[in-house]
């Protein structure tokens, strides 16, 4: 699904990225797990096509992919509704049964009903959120990118959202950025950690063929806080 290959990164005289190779299988969902300022959010943005200033590669298998970026990033002069029917106007897809049937049910679930026609500015911080999520898994991506995606969301919403994402998208890609240990093991099954401050040579932690989807064992658990640990 996705593939890095030697790709480096560069502000001025300083690295963030640097030969970092990875790579995604299909209905993979890997976790980021690195100190802030380590490049996280720059290879977010490099994967997305809104840097293209780099060195190396990336190559992916499907042009259907989503990004949720740690602001909600909704247009002022559009409804909650027009915000999230945006990415099919831009695309000029009709928005069809079945598309009003998945919009139907998220609004539903995250809260959102009843909100579809009030502007951004009179909704809360975690209802934009909220409104960017269902942006994004909307139109059904093979590949959603998250960078911090829940951070204004409180914990029930948020595990409304998750159990929903993993019963009605099971064979989604994606790559989560987060630092909130309860969140990698209802996402990931694979987490990538770095400890220096910066995307370079990382360790590969599998979590379901250790615990099975959805828990931290206590050892990938200790590994992960030691990280954290050496990230003061």
């Amino acid at each position: 699904m996705l593939e890095v290959r030697n790709l480096t990164k560069r502000f001025g005289n300083r690295t963030v990225i640097e030969d970092l190779c990875f790579s995604i299988r299909r209905g993979e969902r890997l976790c980021l797990f690195a100190p802030s300022g380590a490049g996280k959010t720059t290879l977010i943005r490099i994967l997305t096509g809104l840097d293209r200033r780099f060195t190396g590669m990336f190559h992916l298998d499907t042009d259907r992919k989503a990004t949720l970026f740690q602001e909600p990033g909704l247009l002022w002069y559009k409804t909650v509704e027009e915000n999230i029917l945006y990415p099919f106007a831009v695309r000029r897809v009709s928005v069809d049964r079945a598309v009003r049937n998945r919009y139907a049910e998220w609004m539903e679930m995250t809260g959102l009903k009843g909100f579809e026609n009030h502007y951004p500015h009179e909704i809360s911080g975690g209802m934009k959120h909220k409104a960017a999520i269902v942006r994004g898994f909307l139109p059904e991506p093979d590949l959603i990118l998250m960078d911090e995606p829940f951070k204004s969301i409180d914990v029930i919403a948020k595990w409304r959202i998750i159990e929903h994402v993993k019963r009605e998208y099971p064979d989604l890609s994606g790559i989560l950025v987060t630092h909130n240990l309860d969140e990698i093991p209802l996402i990931s099954q694979t987490v990538l950690l770095f400890p220096e401050r910066r995307l370079a040579e990382g360790r590969t932690i599998s979590i379901a063929e250790d615990t099975g989807f959805g828990n931290l064992s206590r050892a990938i658990h200790d590994v992960v806080r030691n990280t954290i640990r050496d990230f003061d």
